[in-house]
């Protein structure tokens, strides 16, 4: 083996800092479900309550980010493969991510929009 050449060790499937982000948003996820069930419930309907509705929405998009991840990850990993087994793996957890994010960032702006609402019509 001679000075020029290098050898590489192969990258890992999920890097570590991905795996803490992952853990973080789990954690942050789990976390906002537990605060909306504690939560007491409004007098009113429940898709009237701001503050439920945007939690809910930050727990769905943290729990979105590490299926976005994994189907990432499966889609670089199977880039090479000559079978679509793999791209078709990937692509439908690439979709429910999609979902979890739209789901989401619909109920975020719903508490926003709630929220603006309830401001505007505070005597």
């Amino acid at each position: 083996m001679d000075s020029n050449s290098v050898v590489r060790r192969p990258e890992p499937f999920i890097r570590k800092y991905v795996l803490i982000l992952m853990t973080l948003a789990g954690v942050a996820g789990i976390a906002c479900f537990i605060v909306v069930t504690v939560l007491p419930s409004p007098e009113g309907p429940l898709f009237k309550d701001p503050l439920r509705s945007f939690i809910t929405g930050l727990g769905v998009l943290a729990i979105a980010y590490p299926i976005a991840v994994v189907g990432r990850a499966i889609q670089r990993k199977s880039a090479g493969s000559p079978y679509f087994e793999g791209a078709f793996i990937a692509g439908t957890i690439n979709l429910a991510a999609l979902i979890c994010a739209g789901a989401g960032l619909a109920c975020v702006g719903f508490g926003l929009y709630d929220l603006v609402l309830w401001f505007l019509n505070r005597p």
